[in-house]
């Protein structure tokens, strides 16, 4: 196995082709690059096409009108209603109950930070306490956009730590007018999965990676990262004669709601279902300073034992809050899948998720126990 040659493979998605937002003509031809890189491994690639409900913003704006003029450069939450709101400004923590200042919040603007809670939570708890929109700013540096796992009740939009910290040292002085709207709504498009079949056609195994993006920037390491190692050990295992029986997906719309491996899961056979002893899923694998394992508690307690076999030492975990990967739709369909990730990237979900980022190294790392964790599923 090589990480030069997997970082090859992240170079043509993430930087010749570019951003890979979910029905768009780079998704295309992102999925015709992995098809033909799995045919020419001696894989059964096909190219399955499904409709996808997305959400599109068309424009978002904020600026702060009183006590000075500041335009600054919201980004909406995905699923955020669309509509305007003109109002005093109210600091209320990350969002739980009793972060709100008592009293009717109706016509302010909540500004929340980022993290504890998930967004959809957060948004919730703003609309109860009778906030008209919400701000939120990041916890960490540099700009990022939420996903909300429903539509919200009012307008939501993202905005840097560094934008976040200057609205407080102004609510600091004193009262705060902004004014902010979002214009978005959802769109129908098509999407793909690519599914490869080895020769004997059987999926006992399941190896998957999302190749869509965000439209914010180039996914380098979400998940143009986890796309290169699954191609690369599409590679390895077809170089050692080992491909019998794993089968390889690379999951179109996975940003806007896990769609593509809603869809593999949906629509396998009674007897595929239950052909497929787990799935192993590679997402956001380039960047980061700790390999983590989150998924079936069983599984994943096995490819981490077995981990020390090659110096690696992964630590299982629990998926952040406000965030799902593609082996959740395989679990609840009963199928054991283990996630093998890196998720401590400052640049997720923004426009500096770039290819100079990613360490090939790490791609190397993830491909060692992708293969590692084939190996546990089929006792050799």
């Amino acid at each position: 196995m090589s990480g030069d040659r997997a970082y090859a493979h992240l170079i043509v998605l993430a930087q010749d082709i570019g951003s890979r937002s979910a029905g768009s003509d780079a998704e295309f031809a992102a999925a015709d690059y992995i098809a033909d890189q799995l045919t020419s491994y001696g894989y059964r690639a096909s190219l399955d096409a499904f409709q996808v409900e997305y959400f599109v913003e068309q424009a978002s704006r904020l600026e702060v009108l009183s006590p000075e003029a500041v335009t600054l450069e919201p980004r909406a939450l995905h699923l955020s209603a669309s509509g305007e709101a003109t109002g005093e400004l109210v600091a209320a923590g990350i969002g739980r109950p009793e972060d709100f200042p008592a009293g009717d919040l109706a016509g302010r603007v909540a500004l929340l930070e980022r993290g504890e809670l998930a967004f959809s939570d957060k948004m919730a708890n703003a609309a109860a306490a009778g906030a008209a929109a919400v701000i939120v700013y990041n916890n960490q540096e540099g700009s990022f956009r939420g996903d909300l796992s429903e539509e919200s009740a009012i307008p939501a939009v993202s905005i840097s730590q560094a934008e976040g910290q200057q609205l407080v040292a102004l609510l600091a002085q004193g009262p705060v007018t902004v004014r902010l709207s979002v214009e978005a709504g959802l769109e129908q498009t098509t999407s793909n999965n690519v599914v490869a079949r080895p020769p004997d056609g059987r999926c006992e195994e399941v190896v998957g990676a999302h190749y869509d993006s965000v439209d914010a920037g180039p996914g380098a390491n979400d998940n143009a990262s986890g796309v290169a190692v699954l191609l690369e050990t599409a590679r390895a295992l077809a170089l050692s004669g080992e491909q019998d029986g794993v089968c390889l997906v690379a999951f179109g719309a996975e940003e806007v709601g896990l769609v593509g491996s809603h869809r593999f899961v949906a629509t396998l056979s009674g007897d595929e279902r239950q052909a497929v002893r787990a799935m192993i899923n590679l997402d956001m694998v380039g960047v980061g300073d700790q390999w983590q394992l989150t998924g079936s508690q069983e599984l994943v307690a096995e490819v981490d034992a077995e981990a020390a076999t090659i110096g690696l030492d992964p630590v299982p975990a629990e998926m952040p809050p406000g965030l799902s990967a593609d082996e959740n739709n395989f679990i609840a369909a009963g199928i054991p899948a283990v996630l093998i990730h890196r998720f401590d990237d400052p640049r997720y979900h923004s426009s500096e998720d770039q290819v100079q980022f990613v360490e090939p190294r790490l791609l190397e790392q993830a491909t060692e126990l992708a293969l590692l964790a084939l190996r546990v599923l089929s006792g050799s």
